[in-house]
């Protein structure tokens, strides 16, 4: 790791000025459009190989229902992920991409490709760097899901997914875990959002998911991992929408907040936010107009060894900038980290301190016992949730000594009203940390 801080005079904004002038960075390169070409262009990820010259770009193509794949070293078109369909590797509206690193399959750890399919309301996963279809999942859940993020709970990878099709917003949060030779992803719980979302970072030093609302407040809602609406920052910055969200990371909690501001004129301009603060510290723009997904390393790529920064510019084709140029600019810190780093360090999921047991009869009718237990002195809260992430009613929200309990489920909501045959599931939470069973009512 290497942490460099660039000494010059800082970019002042004043605030409420959001349509005012931004530092312009240089443009460092523009990714190459296909030869057969290709249609409206969307989100980006970035994929830090063992050997950074075979680093890969991924940008969905929303129109042809692909992927596309590029060198960002070489600037060399690579390939296409997906084509039409809803078969196994099929892609259909292609839009939020994400890549995971050393996630733990039931064949080793592997680095992942993660597509949210909005019109084939799922999330496909692909190796890496092989580019092959291993498995997809939220199908049942998700109607119109469009942005992924990650978040490490120990060695256990959560993929956080924004859907949009529900009234409000929802996120959804599932397990990604071994499932024979492969993975599977497991709803864990989800959540209503306080604005209109799309794009979604998880701050995993802070705990917090980080998510644009694009409409109503055209802010960004800061949530706990529990779903609990915690702040709001960036309120009266951004004079379009706000769309993409990074975070760069410093070490101990410190670092920075970028967010795309999509569509202001001439070129778009992204806002920087301290990380802990949530004060803006500036903005700036570049050579690209309209972006929407943003991405950034803190890799060293051969070409950029301080890192990297990434968008869609025109929903066409990827503009790559170097931080060195940013953190010049705006007076920002410089730390080169890279994810497999981060994924040796990793720590091993400790014991937990709290769990569901089980539950009898599973199915059941009318009412099942639910056993769990608590390690530590704790606020615990015991609720029924539905399969479509919809809070059904409370069993227990008090302060409980350990030990282990059970207490029971009679298939009613909050209204004393019996609830319909199906699948349900109990979620235990306790401070700010969850667990979730499925359950089965059968009638």
């Amino acid at each position: 790791m290497i942490k460099l801080k660039q000494k010059l005079l800082p970019v002042l904004l004043i605030p409420g000025l959001a349509f005012s002038s931004a530092v312009v960075i240089p443009l460092f390169l523009e990714m190459k459009r296909p030869p057969e070409g290709h249609g409206t262009m969307d989100s980006i990820a970035i994929y830090v190989a063992e050997n950074p010259n075979q680093s890969l770009i991924f940008a969905t193509d929303k129109d042809d229902n692909f992927v596309e794949v590029h060198n960002p070293v070489t600037n060399t078109f690579l390939g296409k992920i997906g084509g039409t369909g809803a078969g196994p590797g099929q892609l259909q509206y292609p839009n939020g991409v994400g890549v995971a690193y050393g996630v733990l399959t039931g064949s080793g750890r592997k680095d992942l490709l993660f597509v949210v399919e909005r019109d084939n309301h799922r999330v496909s996963i692909f190796s890496l760097p092989e580019r092959k279809f291993i498995t997809h999942f939220g199908v049942g859940d998700l109607v119109e899901p469009y942005g992924v993020a990650f978040y490490w709970n120990g060695s256990e990878l959560q993929a956080w997914i924004t859907e949009t099709d529900a009234t409000p917003d929802r996120v959804f949060v599932y397990r990604i875990v071994p499932d024979g030779a492969g993975l599977k992803g497991i709803l864990n719980y989800s959540f209503a959002t306080a604005g209109r979302l799309e794009s979604i970072a998880i701050d995993a030093a802070a705990k917090r998911a980080l998510i644009c609302d694009e409409i109503i407040e055209r802010d960004v809602m800061v949530y706990d991992l529990l779903g609990n609406l915690i702040t709001r920052f960036g309120k009266g910055l951004f004079a379009n929408q706000p769309e993409g969200v990074a975070v760069y990371d410093l070490g101990n909690g410190e670092g920075y907040i970028i967010v795309s501001d999509q569509n202001v004129e001439p070129f778009a301009e992204y806002e920087v936010f301290d990380r802990k603060t949530y004060r803006a510290l500036g903005h700036f723009s570049g050579a690209t107009k309209t972006t929407d997904g943003i991405a950034l390393t803190q890799a060293a790529l051969p070409n950029l060894p301080q890192g990297s920064f990434y968008a869609m510019h025109s929903d066409d084709v990827v503009h790559i900038y170097n931080w060195a140029d940013i953190a010049k600019a705006l007076n920002l810190d410089t730390k080169i980290i890279s994810p497999r780093t981060a994924v040796e360090e990793r720590p091993q999921a400790p014991p937990t301190d709290f769990e569901i047991l089980s539950n009898y009869p599973n199915p059941f009718n009318p009412a099942t016992t639910i056993k769990y237990r608590v390690e530590r002195l704790a606020q615990v809260r015991l609720e029924i949730y539905s399969s479509k992430g919809d809070r059904i009613t409370g069993l227990m929200n008090e302060m409980q000594a350990p030990g282990q309990y059970q207490i029971i489920w009679e298939g009613r909501n909050d209204l004393g009203e019996a609830v319909a045959s199906g699948i349900y599931f109990v979620r235990l939470a306790v401070e700010r940390e969850a667990y979730s069973h499925k359950i089965m009512l059968m009638k």
